[in-house]
């Protein structure tokens, strides 16, 4: 439980900067999972992410999806929260870091969290 305390004050940077992207949305959140989520269909931003050919992203304990987020979507974003738990204001920089040489597909954090979502959904 002090594990998890820490982890959410450590990811609170990223978690403010999800609520103004949230914002941008233009959509009322949800709490759902653990996190608040803006998933009410592709609006502001959200749309802007259908148009780069993604479903949702996570910062801090902000989800922001132009999906309802359940199911293997949910199971792969709260990975994403746990990344954001561990590296804290370092996971933004060292996500894009990783990009360049991984791009998304084989971007670690991405394929963790596809991982985690698969074992999820599998019942392990």
């Amino acid at each position: 439980m002090l594990l998890e305390g820490l982890g959410f004050v450590w990811a609170m940077p990223n978690t403010l900067l999800g609520l103004v992207v949230g914002a941008l949305t233009f959509q009322t959140p949800r709490i759902h999972g653990g996190a608040i989520v803006f998933d009410r269909g592709p609006r502001g931003v959200t749309w802007l992410l259908r148009a780069m050919n993604r479903t949702a992203m996570t910062l801090g304990f902000v989800i922001v999806s132009a999906a309802p987020v359940e199911g293997r979507l949910l199971a792969h974003e709260r990975h994403h929260v746990r990344q954001s738990m561990l590296w804290g204001p370092l996971f933004v920089p060292v996500y894009l870091a990783l990009t360049i040489p991984f791009g998304y597909k084989r971007h670690p954090m991405e394929r963790a969290a596809r991982r985690a979502a698969d074992e999820i959904q599998a019942g392990r």
